[in-house]
């Protein structure tokens, strides 16, 4: 399998350079498999003209009622969006999405057949073998159809920061995350990095055999910063 590149945009991205970007993007030449999650508000300029799957940020669960802001599964899907972010750590920071919110975002992300990007990681002063299991276990709660989760770990502690594991650190935690998968539910996952990836390291990251691909924050909404993150994977 090809190595995932997933690029959040957050908030960056601005009006101005959406179509240079999608521009320039499309000329990209890797072997990586690229997936563009932009901010909502540009998710049909990409869909309809970017020549990469596009992922969404967010969604709501809840497609019986009316949720002023949001973005709803079905909506997702009736644009041709094939993956969403779920559990990012600045949901749960900033908005104070649980478990259950996480997972009922889950099951109605693969509900919708969007494949759903499951981000979660532990803090620094928490013992991953501990938390992580505590996670995944309150995240995966009847759901079926885990196979088609791509799951992102990342360490709360590597967001934004410029403080990554180590890469025997990296590789000790995934393949530990691989195991815990396969041997509670008989899954061979998906497991990618996220947190201050970039240029200078993504290609020790990327190097890790059990590390299936990195997602990238903020500086990938500028379109340099993707040319050189792929030309240094050359």
């Amino acid at each position: 399998m090809n190595k995932l590149l997933i690029l959040n945009h957050k908030m960056d991205l601005l009006y101005d350079d959406l179509y240079l970007y999608i521009d320039r993007i499309n000329k990209l030449n890797t072997s990586a498999n690229i997936i563009i999650c932009p901010s909502n508000i540009y998710l049909e300029a990409f869909t309809n003209n970017c020549n990469w799957p596009i992922g969404a940020q967010n969604m709501h669960y809840d497609i019986s009622k009316n949720h002023t802001g949001e973005i709803s599964s079905n909506q997702l899907k009736s644009l041709g969006i094939e993956y969403v972010l779920i559990g990012h750590n600045e949901r749960i920071e900033e908005f104070g999405e649980n478990p259950n919110i996480v997972n009922n975002k889950l099951i109605a992300a693969l509900d919708s057949n969007i494949f759903p990007i499951l981000c979660f990681g532990e803090n620094i002063d928490e013992d991953y073998q501990v938390k992580i299991p505590k996670l995944l276990d309150a995240y995966l709660k009847d759901i079926q159809n885990i196979e088609f989760i791509t799951f992102s770990y990342e360490p709360v502690y590597s967001i934004g920061t410029g403080i990554l594991p180590t890469k025997k650190k990296l590789e000790e935690i995934v393949t530990f995350i691989k195991k815990y998968l396969s041997d509670k539910y008989h899954t061979n996952s998906v497991v990618i990095y996220g947190g201050s990836v970039d240029n200078t390291n993504i290609n020790d990251i990327m190097n890790i055999d059990c590390v299936d691909g990195v997602i990238i924050g903020s500086i990938s909404s500028d379109y340099r910063n993707v040319e050189k993150i792929v030309k240094s994977l050359e």
